[in-house]
């Protein structure tokens, strides 16, 4: 019997069509999947067809995976902040290690034990360890904000050692401009480091800087996007001066420093193994900000003042430097003698 004639009783799955034809109709691995034929023989064969070449589709997705906690954090937590860059990487770290599909439900505190042993093994320090470690923890406590992960997994801190603070010695300062000078950066390197090391502004503070941001009346310059999330005004150094004047009539609105992080890293490891410290692991653009606070407190300023200056979110991130300021020591010492 010519089964394309039946009206009534129609095989599981398929029904008829308003053009006449008939439609097939099935749902695997919760999506639905739909054709047309025009005989009711070509629906039944047609659909064998579709539901045989279906078990090849891959599983439905239980969940959220960890790409999917890592985009939702970057765009309510960290996009746009100071610290984007970094949280990026540091979370990018997560990823390459578990993989991007992985459940967020399957990054147990025993997986999370076997990331802290690779990170380990990757001779990073513990502070670099421990920011790795809560941009994932970040990224989870998100997918757990969102009802998509029950219990959050406790993430073992390192302890983190104290290091030695580099910074450029004036001898070293001297180098530094003369390899610059040799290479032949020329004035815009020159005037980027000078107000790196007259600011001791982090790099993404320098490039956000715009001519609006400075008063030449009352020789102020203010960074609004900081990683403490407060805005802070300094006063600008004389020794930087002429250069804030000079970039203002160059670039008259907008940025004072068009550039970005690859832009200075590329010329300074250049620098840098031509003052032969390629070895020198510390000897990083951020080296600049050390110096400027160092200098800060070996002038006799108080921790809280130079806490003002650097931004720091912390009297505690300031004490680092204190060691550097030896005046009450040399008064003690003093009265010591007397």
């Amino acid at each position: 019997m010519d089964t394309a004639n039946k009206t009534e009783d129609l095989p599981k799955g398929i029904r008829h069509h308003k053009s006449g034809g008939f439609i097939v109709d099935f749902t695997r691995n919760g999506k639905r999947k739909t054709k047309v034929f025009r005989t009711l023989d070509a629906a039944v064969k047609g659909r064998i067809e579709l539901l045989e070449a279906s078990k090849d589709d891959p599983p439905a997705r239980a969940g959220w995976t960890l790409n999917d906690a890592y985009r939702r954090t970057h765009t309510l937590c960290w996009q746009g902040t100071g610290g984007e860059q970094a949280a990026t990487i540091n979370a990018r770290t997560a990823l390459a290690f578990f993989g991007p599909d992985t459940l967020v439900k399957a990054i147990t505190p025993e997986r999370v034990g076997d990331y802290l042993s690779h990170l380990m093994q990757s001779g990073l320090s513990g502070s670099t360890i421990n920011r790795k470690l809560s941009a994932l923890s970040r990224c989870l406590r998100t997918a757990q904000e969102h009802g998509k992960l029950e219990v959050l997994p406790k993430m073992p801190k390192r302890r983190e050692g104290e290091h030695r603070i580099r910074f450029l010695s004036e001898a070293e300062e001297k180098r530094l401009f003369e390899a610059i000078e040799k290479l032949g950066y020329g004035q815009v390197m020159q005037d980027v480091i000078m107000c790196l090391l007259y600011t001791g502004f982090r790099l993404g503070e320098l490039w956000r800087l715009e001519v609006r941001d400075i008063d030449l009346q009352n020789w102020t310059l203010t960074t609004w996007k900081t990683k403490s999330h407060r805005a802070r005004t300094i006063p600008i150094v004389e020794k930087i001066r002429p250069i804030i004047v000079r970039r203002c009539e160059e670039v008259r609105e907008g940025r004072l420093f068009p550039y970005d992080n690859m832009w200075i890293r590329t010329r300074w490891d250049r620098v840098r193994q031509l003052m032969g410290l390629s070895d020198d692991e510390q000897f990083v653009p951020h080296m600049l900000r050390h110096t400027c606070a160092t200098r800060l407190a070996r002038r006799g300023n108080g921790m809280p003042v130079v806490k003002e200056w650097m931004g720091h979110a912390s009297i505690q991130t300031t004490m680092r430097y204190a060691h550097f300021a030896p005046s009450d020591l040399t008064n003690a010492a003093q009265t010591l003698n007397q």
